[in-house]
């Protein structure tokens, strides 16, 4: 079973990537709000989606390997 985007988060939540252009080729991400204590990844693509979660510490390294 996939889990979807909008059950992780509420797409008023999610931010694109600023080298998305038009926002749809790249990924949406939601930061952690005080109700969930992750960070939803998924496709700008697609609004509801499939989507993943991770711990924001291990979001931070990734951004961090990245940059």
């Amino acid at each position: 079973m996939a889990i979807n985007a909008q059950d992780l988060a509420p797409e008023g939540d999610f931010i694109v990537s600023s080298y998305s252009g038009n926002g749809n080729n790249c990924i949406k991400v939601a930061g952690p709000a005080p109700t969930r204590g992750y960070v939803t990844v998924c496709d700008s693509k697609q609004d509801n989606g499939p989507a993943f979660a991770i711990k924001p510490e291990v979001w931070k390294a990734f951004i961090s390997f990245v940059a």
